[in-house]
């Protein structure tokens, strides 16, 4: 089952009060307002890259699996 068929699966079952939540959201973020993100530089794209790279090299970053596991133990999941 490819993602928009299992996507189109849950929507199936969830409340119609649900479904116009999602509606409502997708509605502010895609349709009235087009685009959610400005599109960046080269330069913004550069300058994000090197700052991730010093964070890295001074070492304030997570391994991905720790944080992900962070994350499901803060939020239930």
């Amino acid at each position: 089952m490819s993602t928009l068929e299992q996507t189109i699966s849950m929507l199936e079952t969830l409340p119609e009060e649900d479904v116009k939540a999602i509606h409502d959201i997708a509605y502010r973020f895609y349709i009235r307002e087009r685009v959610p993100f400005s599109p960046l530089t080269k330069e913004k794209v550069l300058y994000d890259l090197a700052t991730s790279r010093k964070q890295i090299s001074n070492g304030e970053c997570k391994e991905l699996g720790e944080a992900i596991r962070e994350i499901e133990v803060k939020y239930g999941l």
